[in-house]
């Protein structure tokens, strides 16, 4: 009964794209749509890194304002310090914001995030470095193999992958590299 349940859903979505003609999309459309979302993501973390770069110039600018109108030596060696914890962590979100670079070919990407929940990896290559949905992947770090991952999904820039025969207790980082395991 579930199953029919299941199936009758699916074939009522199908035909839903087809009255809307979603199945027929040319690869140009999808392209397009593939762009806008990955144009959408961008403006979002723009918009995100702008709100907290302007809070933390906020914080640094109150703590600067603060250690220059202090006239007593311990007061001021406390705005001092003050001042300093939030020149570092203006320091860490511009450094946390750095754009990275893309692979320039299936040996040497990068893991550019990891989201532990769900036990994805997302890389920073695409269809335009010649990834496929399905290739395996070693991850390393230095010289040593920590596992492998496949990819689920790939767009034109990034793709997402799971985690596969992860060595024991290895945990991925961001900056770990991945490099295609099939090499002729």
């Amino acid at each position: 009964a579930e199953a029919r349940a299941y199936r009758e859903a699916w074939l009522e979505l199908q035909r839903r794209d087809e009255v809307l003609g979603v199945a027929t999309l040319s690869n140009d459309v999808r392209d397009s749509h593939e762009q806008v979302s990955r144009l959408s993501g961008e403006l979002i973390r723009a918009e995100r890194f702008s709100k907290e770069m302007t809070e933390q110039m906020k914080r640094v600018m109150e703590a600067a304002s603060q250690w220059a109108g202090e006239s007593l030596p311990a007061k001021k060696a406390a705005a001092r310090a003050e001042f300093e914890s939030a020149k570092r962590a203006l320091a860490e979100v511009e450094k946390k914001n750095q754009p990275r670079a893309v692979a320039s070919g299936l040996t040497d990407a990068q893991v550019v995030a990891v989201d532990r929940e769900q036990q994805a990896l997302v890389l920073n290559l695409g269809l335009r470095q010649g990834a496929k949905e399905g290739m395996p992947f070693r991850i390393l770090r230095g010289d040593k193999v920590l596992g492998s991952c496949r990819l689920l999904e790939v767009r034109e820039l990034v793709s997402a992958g799971l985690p596969e025969e992860l060595a024991e207790g290895v945990q991925i980082q961001v900056g770990d590299r991945v490099s295609v395991l099939a090499q002729k």
